[in-house]
């Protein structure tokens, strides 16, 4: 229980940090109530601040939100965070009772915590019909929009992980043949499954397969801490441990005792960790950063990334691969762990991946400017603007709307051959589609849980710990969240978040 001078300290200490907000934003909240909108520019003298994500699609809204205030006569001040001070800012401010933010920016995947915390509103009908929600996938449209059966959020972004590889690498006749006589097999082209990827990555290591007199390496994946890495083990996991006839995934949906140390993600963890002897050295300390530019520059013959990867390499100026990249979904592997019958069952399974479930945007409960509020954020996220900014390089924003991938001219014109378009959009269109897909954990204390994942995770990478070590502790962290938050709470919200009935 708290005392009467923790009660304090803790309200100081959230004003602190709420003041730090407010002067990295370079302006004040709204704190008068919105009045009468004046005729001409209909929000002159209303200013709106936005908490963002540094970079990527922070910058892209703030770029954009400076095109609507030209617009209105609004202000809009974007107050951008590092990724990982991001959360603890939006849930400080609502901690303090002190409304810091007319508008958040965050992923899906924070959705227990700000839908179901209350501290966001419901999304208008009205406001929908303007943004053409039919549009909008289904994956996203009917579940990381909204938190039980309402909406809260707009569609600003799409997110899944895709396999990408060099297609001109493994349809060389000379790689085709020599593989075969080493491997028994024909070299696919994609990859399938995990086994064929380690074994193409195997075949190609350490080789000068493009003959610049530098070695090429199999793969490049993020391993270090705090960055990727949790995405990208999980990646490895889901063709083996999400089975088609169980909606559960992390967690159990009867007792939400933990899967993640089962023998599904132990192979999976083994996988990633094989990962590290196939890739460029150092690759245990690669971010996305490092990912990107050993695949565009020719390094590597494969890469694990979301769909940035991809705009970017129709980019000559940082790629060197344009015209020469496939585009798959996460691998499937040859068995599956069936955690009902706690048995391994030997069939071809695919489970793409929606990681991090897709950057979105949300109206704040406490804005005293909800008309300008929503109407930013629709134009933010209308079909038009939103086709401008997936077809962009830099902008961290992915397809996420139907007509996305129907537009094949607005990718050629954006740098694409037409062949690669399709590719690119058939394999995001795929995972958005696929019956088996995985999206994100979503329910409250998902940054806790995720933490004590990328800790252990980057223990076993180290070889501090052995694979189910690592995954057995994080189990054990993992429930001692769950009693402290609520086992029957949480098992209630992890069913509303995988559209199951309480």
């Amino acid at each position: 229980m708290f005392t009467k001078s923790k009660t304090i300290a803790f309200y100081l200490l959230n004003l602190l940090i709420l003041f730090s907000i407010l002067i990295a934003g370079c302006a004040s909240p709204t704190t008068a109530p919105q009045t009468e909108i004046p005729k001409g520019k209909p929000y002159e003298g209303v200013t709106l601040s936005i908490a963002a994500t540094t970079g990527g699609s922070g910058a892209w809204i703030a770029e954009y939100s400076d095109k609507w205030a030209e617009q209105t006569g609004a202000e809009v001040n974007v107050i951008q965070f590092p990724y990982a001070d991001q959360f603890q800012k939006i849930m400080a401010s609502a901690a303090a009772g002190v409304e810091a933010f007319d508008l958040l920016e965050y992923p899906s995947l924070w959705a227990g915590d700000i839908m179901g915390g209350g501290l966001v509103k419901e999304v208008p009908q009205e406001v929908m019909d303007k943004l053409d929600w039919e549009d909008i996938a289904p994956a996203y449209r009917e579940r990381l929009l909204k938190w039980g059966d309402v909406v809260y959020a707009f569609p600003l972004d799409g997110d899944n992980h895709m396999v990408y590889y060099r297609k001109d690498i493994l349809t060389d006749p000379n790689i085709q043949s020599g593989f075969k006589e080493e491997y028994g097999y024909e070299l696919p082209v994609p990859p399938k499954t995990w086994d064929q990827y380690y074994d193409i990555a195997s075949f190609l290591n350490d080789k000068d397969w493009d003959g610049d007199g530098e070695p090429n390496y199999g793969v490049a994946e993020a391993q270090v801490r705090k960055q990727q890495s949790t995405w990208t083990y999980i990646s490895h996991a889901t063709a083996y441990a999400k089975h088609p006839d169980d909606p559960g995934f992390f967690f159990d949906t009867e007792t939400m005792e933990p899967r993640i140390n089962n023998p599904g993600f132990v192979q999976a963890l083994e996988d990633y960790i094989k990962s590290t002897s196939l890739g460029p050295p150092g690759m245990l300390n690669y971010s996305l950063g490092e990912v990107r530019s050993d695949f565009l520059s020719g390094k590597t013959v494969f890469a694990i990334d979301w769909a940035d990867t991809g705009t970017q390499s129709k980019d000559p100026s940082q790629s060197v691969v344009k015209g020469l990249v496939g585009f798959t979904p996460v691998l499937g592997a040859n068995k599956v762990f069936n955690a009902k019958t706690d048995q391994w069952e030997e069939k071809l399974n695919f489970a793409s991946y929606l990681a991090f479930s897709g950057w979105i945007l949300s109206v704040s409960s406490g804005t005293k400017y909800p008309e300008a509020a929503f109407d930013l954020a629709t134009f933010l996220t209308n079909k038009e603007n939103s086709l401008i900014a997936v077809t962009s390089e830099g902008s961290g924003i992915n397809p996420s709307r139907i007509s996305h991938f129907e537009n094949i001219d607005a990718w050629v014109k954006a740098g694409f051959d037409e062949e690669s378009a399709k590719e690119y959009l058939g394999a995001i269109r795929e995972s958005y589609q696929d019956p088996n897909a995985v999206q994100d954990l979503r329910i409250p204390g998902q940054a806790e849980y995720f933490d004590i994942l990328d800790t252990e995770i980057a223990r076993a990478l180290a070889g501090e710990i052995s694979p189910q070590e690592a995954l057995d502790n994080i189990a054990r962290e993992w429930n001692a969240i769950t009693d402290r938050l609520g086992r029957e709470s949480q098992l209630k919200l992890y069913r509303e978040s995988l559209g199951l009935s309480n």
